[in-house]
Parts: C-alpha cells; sequence; structure tokens
C-alpha cells in the first residue's frame, strides 16, 4: 500500500480561499467516511486547521485515485478554478510532510505549537469513525511522537510560538494598557482558552462565551468570567476588544446583528482567529473598528539563527521516518513470510508422513520375514 495527500494551505491560497476548504469535525468525519466508501481507499485522515486542510490516504499500489477530485468534490466546488492552489504529494515525500507539519516546520508562524493538538485530533477523529487503518494509525503515531520529542529536545527559537502569542501582540499595539480592558472571548476551545488566560494575566477583564456545560469552573480560565453564548451580542456591547475563535461553520458575528451596536461609535478591535472566518468581514465599514483575522497574524521569515534549530528537528524526524519505513516494510513482508513458513510447515509434515510411511513398511516386511 501506499501513502498520498493532497492539500491547500496559506502558502498557495489566501484566507478567503482556504475557507471554502475548511471541515468541522464533523464535516471531516462524514468526510472521510465517503473518501472509504466511494474511493475504496484503506485509510482516510482530514486535517483542518486555519491555516491548511490536508486529505491523507492509504490506497493498493495499482490503484491512483484522484485526489483534486475528490477534495473539491467533497467541498463542491470546481476543480479547474481551484486545482493550482492544490498540492499534491506521495510516498515518502507525503510522509515527510506530515512529520514537519506536526511538529510546526510548516506552519505560517514557524514552530507554534497547536498544529500538534490539531493533528492529535485529526487522528482521533478518523479513529472514531473507523477510517483509520492500521497504515494511517501508525504514520500519525509516529509524526506525534516525532513532534512531541522535537518540543522537549530543540528549541526552535526566532518565532513567536503561537498565533494567541501574535494576537496577543496586536491587542498590545492597539492599546497602551491592557489593565481593565473589556474582553470578550467566543469559543471555548484550545485556542479561545490559551486567549482568555493570556489577557487575563495582562490585567484585563475577560469574558467567555460557553453553550451548554455543567461545570463553569472546569471550562473556564482562571481570573475570567463565563456568559451563555446566546448573550454574545450583548456583551460586544459593552466590550473594547473581541476575540473569535469557535469552529463554528457559520459567522458567529454578522453584520446584520451587530450594526446597531457598532453605530454608537465607540471604538473596538476584532480579531478573529477562526477558519472558516467567525466574523462577518462586511463590519470594516464601520471606522470605528478594526477587524484582524488569521492573514493578519502571519509568521515571520525564518533568519540563519534558526538553522541549527532546524537541522536538530529534521533529523529527528529522519529517525522516526526510517522507523516507520521499516515497520511498513514489515509489515508487507508479513503475508510472504507466513506463506513460506506454511510452505515449509507443509513441507515437514510431507516428510514427516513419508518417513512414518517407510518406517510402517520396513516393519511389516520385516515381522513377515520373521514369520517365515
Amino acid at each position: 500500500m501506499k501513502i498520498r495527500m493532497i492539500g491547500i494551505d496559506y502558502s498557495t491560497a489566501i484566507l478567503s480561499q482556504r475557507e471554502i476548504f475548511a471541515f468541522s469535525t464533523v464535516q471531516a468525519q462524514e468526510a472521510m467516511q465517503s473518501v472509504i466508501d466511494i474511493y475504496d481507499v484503506k485509510g482516510c485522515v482530514i486535517v483542518s486547521t486555519c491555516n491548511r486542510t490536508e486529505i491523507y490516504i492509504c490506497e493498493d499500489n495499482n490503484r491512483q485515485t484522484d485526489l483534486a477530485t475528490v477534495l473539491c468534490g467533497l467541498k463542491e466546488v470546481c476543480l479547474e478554478k481551484y486545482k493550482d492552489l492544490l498540492t499534491a504529494r506521495e510516498g515518502i515525500e507525503a510522509v515527510r510532510h506530515l512529520f514537519e507539519t506536526a511538529c510546526g516546520l510548516n506552519s505560517q508562524i514557524w514552530g507554534e505549537d497547536q498544529i500538534l493538538t490539531q493533528i492529535k485530533a485529526s487522528i482521533e477523529a478518523a479513529r472514531n469513525v473507523q477510517t483509520a487503518n492500521e497504515v494511517m494509525e501508525k504514520l500519525f503515531q509516529n509524526a506525534i511522537t516525532s513532534a512531541k520529542k522535537i518540543k522537549s529536545t530543540v528549541r526552535l527559537t526566532s518565532y513567536d510560538p503561537s498565533v494567541a502569542t501574535k494576537a496577543l501582540d496586536i491587542t498590545k499595539s492597539q492599546y497602551p494598557s491592557l489593565i481593565g480592558l473589556k474582553c470578550l472571548v467566543l469559543g471555548n476551545g484550545e485556542m479561545s482558552k490559551m486567549m482568555s488566560s493570556m489577557l487575563a494575566e495582562c490585567g484585563a477583564q475577560v469574558t467567555v462565551t460557553l453553550r451548554k456545560y455543567k461545570d463553569k469552573t472546569s471550562l473556564v480560565p482562571e481570573g475570567c468570567i463565563a456568559v451563555n453564548y446566546e448573550h454574545r451580542l450583548a456583551e460586544i456591547e459593552q466590550a473594547d476588544l473581541i476575540i473569535s475563535a469557535t469552529s463554528s461553520p457559520h459567522y458567529t458575528i454578522k453584520l446584520e446583528d451587530v450594526s446597531t451596536i457598532l453605530a454608537d461609535r465607540k471604538q473596538r478591535v476584532f480579531i478573529d482567529l477562526a477558519v472558516p472566518r467567525d466574523i462577518d468581514p462586511q463590519i470594516v465599514e464601520y471606522d470605528n473598528l478594526v477587524l484582524f483575522d488569521i492573514e493578519s497574524l502571519g509568521g515571520l521569515k525564518r533568519t540563519e539563527s534558526c538553522n541549527r534549530s532546524l537541522l536538530a528537528a529534521k533529523q529527528i524526524i529522519d529517525k522516526y521516518i526510517d522507523k516507520f519505513i521499516k515497520w511498513n516494510k514489515v509489515r508487507e513482508s508479513l503475508p510472504l513470510i507466513s506463506n513460506t513458513v506454511s510452505d515449509i510447515s507443509e513441507s515437514i509434515k510431507k516428510k514427516n508422513l513419508q518417513d512414518i510411511e517407510y518406517s510402517l513398511k520396513v516393519e511389516y516386511s520385516y515381522q513377515k520375514w520373521s514369520v517365515l
């Protein structure tokens, strides 16, 4: 079996193009099942983050599924319109790409940590709908283990550690002090929790939205207060800074819902950390607000000072890729080994039977001769 992938990311597509190909967790699970059922591949995992959407498959060596058609078909978009934005990889190239992506080497913010959590969530989602066969499981397991090793032993310096850090820097550039700043954070995922904690540590008054919950204290970062998501519009009216980082496939802040609020001329900053976007970009028609999205948080260019870190990371990646390749070779050899062992066993069994038959004949002849 061979491993192949296709994807779209920040290196070839702008945010408005990337969000067309984004999948929520539920959408990704449905899509992975469709790929397995319709195209008869052996394994499928979809990775969908703010900066990329990628489909990884495992299929028989004699097959060549048209992954560009698959991806565009899943999103119901025209292949001809988007094919130049898609990048396909196969074999060791696809494997290396996943390993480098998992540790942040392919991220817009180089070396960021959030991608590892997203890779873990991707294989978990595939596992839950049984689209991750043993090859996909082993591939992602080694990529995740490799990334953890890199995070614990290699310091990828020269870059901000996460999108949250960049968002905080932008916030500080907009306000002389964060102490007492009224902040609203929509969503309760890892990114939202990270932003809420960072803002609270800076002295801001942080309110986070929750949908359904039993125990607020287990979901709300220390120093923050929680409100029901349904009350978000009332909270926007009071807030100076609004950050949205949900997994919703639709706008959480629509122009028509906030037009009356924004007409009060109060200065506000909106930061949209979601893909697809949470905040209707049309709100920029109000000159009393500033809107930043994930595109505004682009990574920094690498410098010579990070070359040693990059080399060390790739050496670790090489070891784990080699480990995966060896495992896969053994796996592919097992049927041959099994058949060989079976043939040898059958040969030994046949030889033993022949020996027994010969011994019986000899014994019979001896007894007959003795009687005579």
